[in-house]
C-alpha cells in the first residue's frame, strides 16, 4: 500500500509499505481521511522517543470498516458496528481495568497507548485497529463528512482541558495559540461563558484564519510578534490579569508567560506538550505561592469527551468544521508540514 513515511527529522516521502492487515481481534480500516495533529507536526520536526524511521504517523483517523477480524464479531456487533460503515478512530487507547481508567480517567490509563506511535499510522491506503481500540470506534454522525470527523480527535482534547479551569460567566480567559486546538478553546470559553477571550499568536496569517472562524463577538486578537503579550494582557483587564490562561501551543517561553499574565486565584491550563530538549522551563513559583494561581495539566481525552466532540461537529457548533483549511492527497502530505508551521493553514486533513 501507498504511505507517506516520515524518515527523520524534517524528512518525509510518499512510497510503498507493507499492507495493513486485519488483526484477528480488530478490524481493518480503508483510510477516508487523516488529520495532521500537532503533534505530529512536532514530531515530524523534532523525532520523538516512541518511533524511529522509517515510521508511518497520523492518529486523527477516519476510514471505511473493509474487514473485522473473526475474534472482534462479539465486541463490534455490540458497538453496532459492521463492515461498511464509515468511523472515526480516537487515538488514545485505554485498557478499562486499571484503577485509573475504573476511576473514569481512562486518559490517563496505566498502560495507556496510541495510535500512530505504538501502532502503524493513517497517513497510508489502510490502517489496521487493534483489539484496545475498538471502543474507540464512532460512527461518523449523518451529515458529517470523514473529513471534518478528523477534528473530533483534537476537539475533544481541548473538552477534556476545561474539566478542571472552571472557566465561568463574564471570564476573562487568554488563549497562546491560535491553531485549530486554540481556536478550539477560544470557542469552548465563550460557551462556557466567558466575557472575554484574547487570542494571542505570534503568526498574524494563522490569526486572520481563526478570526474568520470565531468573528469578534466577545473575542480580542493579539498579534505577538508586535506586541509583549503580558502587558497585552494586563493591559485588558485593567493590570490585574486573567481569569485563565490556556496554553494551547508548545512552546517553553508561552508557558512561563503565561503564568505572569494570571491574576490572583487565576487556572492555568499546559494544554501543548514540549519538544525534546525544552521539557523544563523555569517556574516563577512566588507567582503560584503570593497569587494563590492554579495550574493544571491535560492530556487526550475521556469516552464523555468523544462522545461531546462528535455532536458538536455534527451540529457544527461554533462552525468550529471550518477549521479544516485544506485536505491534500497523500502524495501532498509532506508539503504540508511547513505550510502548518508557518501559519499559513489553520488545520490540514490527508485523503489518501
Amino acid at each position: 500500500m501507498r504511505a507517506a513515511i516520515w524518515d527523520g527529522p524534517g524528512k518525509m516521502s510518499v512510497g510503498e509499505v507493507p499492507d495493513a492487515t486485519c488483526p484477528a481481534d480488530g478490524v481493518l480500516l480503508r483510510v477516508t481521511a487523516c488529520g495532521i495533529c500537532g503533534t505530529d507536526v512536532r514530531v515530524f520536526f523534532n523525532g520523538d522517543r516512541r518511533i524511529s524511521p522509517p515510521w508511518v504517523l497520523g492518529h486523527e483517523i477516519s476510514g471505511e470498516v473493509i474487514e473485522i477480524g473473526p475474534e472482534a464479531n462479539g465486541e463490534m456487533s455490540q458497538s453496532g458496528l459492521e463492515v461498511g460503515d464509515h468511523v472515526h478512530c480516537i487515538s488514545t487507547l485505554w485498557c478499562g481495568r486499571c484503577r485509573l481508567c475504573r476511576s473514569g480517567n481512562e486518559h490517563l490509563c496505566v498502560k495507556h497507548e496510541l495510535m500512530g506511535f505504538n501502532y502503524q499510522g493513517a497517513y497510508a491506503e489502510l490502517v489496521a485497529i487493534p483489539e484496545i481500540a475498538l471502543k474507540n470506534l464512532f460512527r461518523v454522525p449523518d451529515g458529517l463528512s470523514d473529513e471534518e470527523a478528523t477534528f473530533a480527535d483534537p476537539l475533544s482534547d481541548a473538552i477534556c482541558g476545561h474539566k478542571d479551569i472552571d472557566i465561568g460567566l463574564d471570564d476573562t480567559v487568554a488563549v497562546i495559540g491560535a491553531g485549530p486546538v486554540g481556536t478550539a478553546h477560544a470557542a469552548i470559553s465563550r460557551f462556557e461563558g466567558a466575557g472575554h477571550v484574547l487570542l494571542l499568536e505570534a503568526a498574524a496569517d494563522r490569526l486572520e484564519l481563526a478570526r474568520e472562524i470565531l468573528g469578534d463577538e466577545r473575542m480580542s486578537y493579539v498579534d505577538v510578534s508586535q506586541t509583549d503579550p503580558i502587558e497585552a494582557v494586563r493591559g485588558a483587564t485593567d493590570g490585574i490579569g486573567a481569569d485563565a490562561v490556556i496554553v494551547a501551543c508548545s512552546n517553553d517561553k508561552a508557558q512561563e508567560q503565561a503564568m505572569e499574565m494570571a491574576a490572583p486565584r487565576a487556572r492555568v491550563l499546559f494544554f501543548g506538550g514540549l519538544p525534546k530538549g525544552t521539557t523544563h522551563i523555569n517556574f516563577p513559583s512566588n507567582v503560584l505561592h503570593y497569587q494563590e494561581v492554579q495550574v493544571h495539566g491535560s492530556y487526550a481525552s475521556r469516552h464523555r469527551d468523544q462522545v461531546h466532540a462528535l455532536d458538536m461537529l455534527a451540529a457544527n457548533v461554533g462552525g468550529l468544521r471550518s477549521v479544516i483549511s485544506e485536505v491534500v492527497a497523500l502524495d501532498d502530505a509532506p508539503d504540508a508540514f511547513d505550510r502548518i508551521r508557518a501559519g499559513k493553514v489553520l488545520k490540514t486533513v490527508v485523503k489518501p
